[in-house]
């Protein structure tokens, strides 16, 4: 067994001293990784103190300006050379982060008061996940997952951590969140650690859940806390936001999960990928529900994963990120696009939804986000989808035998319908 160095020693004696319900979380990774005390300590040392001269950055510089092309630069002309070219803080700017914590404040009225950690910069959502299943996962420790999910779930914490994944049916019977299932799944582990992942509005169907299915979550991870488990709840907000049905819940769980019981971790992923419509600037956070001042051993541990991986995001994804959240347009240029996506999700449940297509396929509910999803009833969904890139060029993704997934947010209003008529007649051709 590898020594632990005495900053991870450190580390982890901050943890259980600080936020105690964290360390029974921490995998054998999570609990050796620390933040060396070598070049990026002395370069901010000398960040605050070298006046005369700083010899520590590897960055070029030339009369107290960053090196940079010019080539590179004329495309961002409005934005300072350093926070363009410069490296970022391994957590992320501390602009970004203060402002994305209020941003966070602000969109989640349960979280106003609430104990919150400044959020930390990461390259996009996947690496959030990723960053979770070093820090947490052992390889056979449990995770819950619906059986409809992102397959990069499985691929972060099953294939890359030896995670073992227990799986619920999504939905029950009449089409609402599966609480039974879910409630039925968690009383069957009896482990005394347990890592629950939640994702709403919901990847692939676009399911949100209402205030009351959202009680019933929390009761259901708070009765399996009390029996003694600890529990990290990871939740996907990843199209937070994205909400077009006023009957659901218009905030993220995670609000609900913070301080709801000693034994309970929550932690919100999200990120600007969605939110601000920024897929290719690979820009995401981490946010647990403690206070800041609490979680000087998880920043560190996370510092040394993020170091050892990435290096963190990059300066001008999150400068631009930055700038535009600060921007006088940014509220209207927000709410143009949210109204542009939600025509598009009535007009689909319009459509699908309508008499004609009732005996080729099952609609599963879909109140928010950027997909819906058809449960066809004749042919295979893998067969139907090459029908429809091959012979109409449309792209769909088949994800089971029996279940198409059509992302509403690539499609104009105006082609809604053709797309699923197209759909439609590939589908009747097995009837």
């Amino acid at each position: 067994m590898q020594a632990l160095s005495p900053l991870a020693t450190e580390l982890n004696k901050q943890i259980r001293e600080f936020v105690p319900s964290v360390y029974p979380l921490l995998s054998e990774l999570g609990k050796r990784i620390y933040l060396p005390q070598g070049i990026l300590r002395q370069s901010a040392e000398a960040n605050e103190k070298a006046y005369h001269s700083n010899a520590t950055r590897a960055v070029a510089y030339e009369n107290n300006k960053i090196m940079h092309l010019d080539v590179s630069r004329k495309y961002v002309p409005e934005i300072p050379p350093d926070s363009i070219f410069g490296y970022p803080p391994v957590l992320g700017n501390s602009e970004l982060r203060k402002l994305w914590q209020t941003h966070i404040r602000t969109g989640n009225p349960l979280l106003k008061d609430a104990p919150l950690s400044k959020p930390i910069v990461t390259c996009g959502i996947t690496h959030s996940f990723s960053l979770l299943a070093d820090m947490f996962v052992n390889l056979g420790d449990t995770l819950i997952l619906p059986d409809m999910t992102w397959g990069n779930y499985r691929l972060i914490f099953q294939t890359k951590v030896g995670a073992d994944i227990h799986t619920y049916p999504f939905f029950d019977s009449d089409k609402h969140f599966n609480i039974s299932a879910f409630k039925e799944t968690l009383c069957q582990i009896g482990t005394d650690k347990l890592l629950i992942l939640l994702n709403f509005p919901h990847n692939p169907t676009g399911y949100a859940i209402t205030r009351d299915e959202a009680q019933h979550i929390l009761d259901t991870i708070i009765e399996c806390a009390e029996t003694g488990c600890h529990i990290l709840v990871m939740v996907d907000d990843a199209y937070t936001g994205f909400w077009y049905d006023s009957e659901v819940m218009q905030e993220s769980i995670f609000g609900m999960l913070v301080n709801c019981h000693s034994n309970v971790v929550p932690v919100k992923i999200d990120g600007a990928t969605k939110e601000e419509y920024a897929w290719g600037l690979r820009v995401g956070f981490l946010t647990f529900g403690f206070p800041e001042h609490l979680i000087h051993g998880i920043e560190g541990k996370l510092s040394g994963l993020i170091r050892a991986n990435t290096s963190g995001a990059t300066q001008v994804s999150q400068t631009l990120i930055l700038e535009a959240m600060q921007s006088p347009e940014y509220t209207e240029q927000k709410q143009h696009n949210y109204e542009t996506l939600k025509a598009r999700a009535l007009k689909v449940k319009e459509v699908t939804t309508d008499v004609r297509y009732a005996n080729l396929w099952e609609v599963y509910p879909s109140h928010a986000g950027y997909f819906t999803c058809l449960s066809i009833k004749s042919g295979n969904a893998e067969e139907v989808r090459q029908i429809l890139l091959n012979e109409y060029g449309i792209g769909t993704i088949a994800l089971s035998d029996t279940e198409l997934r059509v992302a509403y947010s690539c499609l104009n209003v105006s082609d809604i319908e053709e797309v699923f008529k197209k759909i439609a007649q590939v589908i009747q051709s097995y009837l």
